[in-house]
């Protein structure tokens, strides 16, 4: 009969084992480079690919002293290229290195995120929606001979552009971010995915305030329209087109009497432009002559300008401030 304490031992060994296994993964994933299989050569590489080392001067991927092997290469060709010796020793054709260009975007941003452990690329590693749509890291970025910052394969405009064409007509609209000026990029508001659901947002529209940052508040009350964090996740689109309109302030409804369809796609109501009590003195007046900080307010829980007051708006019996 069993011991006690063997039995116990026998019933944790399993576990120690996975331990170990998981542990040894966590390693190899964090190793950088060297998380790689195969040996690290660049020298051979050259030797058949001249002129290839040159197209890298000037960028991180930069192969110094002209390549170096083993685990002295800061980097080196087959960290990248990944297979195996007899590519370059027997047959080339035979035994092929893997060119990240043409492998599937999941696949590709395992090889660039043995080196780049940052935001971007964990983003691509679980959520973003070019991986979704299996698109590769080199659909944006060219490691060999790119001019352009991040080693984009063009200016970033129109590289986005280039894919999405159906924003690229929204910024032609009399009102929109100048992006074809060159003065806004996309990465500045499309960024990663944070915590919601709206593609590429950085932190919902959260992003629109590092520019217009005298709507953010934080406010007493706050106009429900321009939070996202609710979970109709509204914010400033409810109101505004993100990329280009054709109405002023880049609205997405229009903001004119009689109807100022901008405010009643959302608020109903009834006879407020033509109140008995005020006669038709209201009539087609424009909501923020008294709704003035529509953004939010300090002081009104209905964003009521402090010089109403002067007009008996607030008298007793009429409206509360």
């Amino acid at each position: 009969m069993p011991t006690p304490h063997l039995t116990s031992y026998r019933s944790a060994f399993p576990l120690l084992i996975a331990c170990i296994v998981l542990g040894a993964s966590f390693a190899v994933a964090r190793s950088g480079p060297a998380a790689q299989n195969g040996p690290r050569v660049s020298q051979a590489c050259l030797a058949c690919h001249a002129g290839q080392d040159t197209t890298l001067a000037a960028t991180g991927h930069q192969l110094p002293g002209g390549g170096l092997d083993g685990p002295a290469a800061r980097i080196a060709c087959t960290d990248c290229h990944a297979g195996d010796s007899r590519h370059w020793e027997d047959d080339p054709a035979q035994y092929p290195m893997t060119n990240p260009a043409k492998v599937g975007a999941l696949a590709a941003a395992h090889v660039c995120s043995a080196c780049h452990q940052n935001a971007h690329q964990q983003n691509m590693l679980e959520k973003n929606v070019h991986l979704a749509n299996d698109v590769n890291c080199s659909a944006c970025h060219s490691v060999h001979a790119s001019k352009h910052p991040a080693l984009l394969k063009q200016a970033e405009s129109g590289l986005c552009l280039g894919c999405h064409r159906d924003v690229e007509g929204q910024f032609a609209r009399s009102y929109r971010h100048p992006v074809k000026d060159g003065i806004v990029k996309c990465s500045e508001c499309h960024l990663t995915l944070d915590a919601t659901r709206r593609p590429l947002a950085s932190n919902g529209t959260n992003v629109c305030m590092k520019c217009h940052g005298e709507f953010e508040g934080p406010f007493p009350y706050e106009h429900p329209a321009t939070v996202d964090y609710s979970t109709d996740e509204g914010g400033c689109v409810t109101c505004h087109e993100p990329h280009g309109s054709n109405l002023p302030r880049m609205l997405k409804q229009p903001y004119e009497a009689p109807h100022f369809q901008l405010c009643t796609q959302c608020h109903s109501v009834p006879r407020h432009n033509s109140n008995p009590m005020h006669g038709t003195r209201w009539a087609g007046m424009p909501c923020n002559d008294c709704h003035t900080d529509i953004h939010g307010s300090y002081t009104s829980r209905l964003f009521l300008s402090e010089s109403l007051r002067g007009q008996g708006c607030f008298n007793v019996g009429c409206h509360k401030f």
